[in-house]
């Protein structure tokens, strides 16, 4: 069996996305596999929202990173660069993208991330020059808040433009920014993780037995 045949095979998964990474031979390649294992492990935590909505940020990022850590990469949790980061990513030719994660708790809050993000712990240059808020969310309407996120980043800081998300994700969008240390432009992803969980049929269930 081929590499070929086995991409192929599992095509869509974080497999697929681990082993694009191994492979990868330009920093563009590394970023797409980086962010679409993230999309996985996110994924993993909304599906269990009833088990992770009452966790610490670090605690929902260090899962992130074990997730990560299973398929062949070597997140850093807590990791020097400026300052703690979140997560922090190495890879070949000098490669390094690094996440900031925040529970939503008030868009001053989101905002301080990105600050950090851009201002501490990333340092612009070519092949690291692209970066994520990752937004962990209890909100009922994600896309609501995720909107209103995007309102309050370009009325905080003039100089970022807004765009949405390449591949048509709307809880998602990108900000572009000259970095201050290289002038060059970084990219961030700010990316929601819907945490929300208040079952209807436990409410019911409730007013239910009230009324015998």
């Amino acid at each position: 069996m081929t590499l070929s045949t086995v991409l192929a095979l599992h095509d869509g998964t974080a497999l697929a996305a681990a082993l694009r990474y191994t492979l990868a031979q330009t920093h563009d390649a590394r970023l797409e596999a980086v962010r679409t294992v993230i999309d996985h492990a996110c994924s993993e935590l909304e599906v269990n929202s009833h088990l992770k909505k009452d966790l610490s940020e670090d605690q929902l990022t260090i899962e992130i990173c074990q997730y990560m850590r299973g398929l062949g990469f070597e997140p850093r949790h807590d990791e020097q660069a400026g300052g703690h980061c979140d997560i922090l990513v190495r890879g070949k030719n000098m490669f390094m993208w690094v996440a900031e994660a925040k529970w939503h708790t008030s868009y001053s809050w989101l905002d301080q991330g990105f600050q950090q993000l851009a201002t501490r712990y990333s340092t612009g240059v070519p092949g690291q020059d692209q970066g994520e808020v990752i937004i962990y969310c209890r909100n009922r309407d994600a896309l609501a808040m995720l909107s209103k996120w995007r309102e309050e980043l370009s009325n905080r800081n003039a100089a970022v433009e807004t765009a949405d998300d390449e591949s048509g994700n709307p809880l998602a969008f990108w900000s572009t920014h000259k970095h201050e240390k290289t002038g060059l432009d970084y990219r961030v992803r700010h990316k929601v993780v819907t945490l929300h969980h208040e079952p209807a049929d436990k409410n019911k269930a409730a007013c239910d037995s009230r009324d015998e």
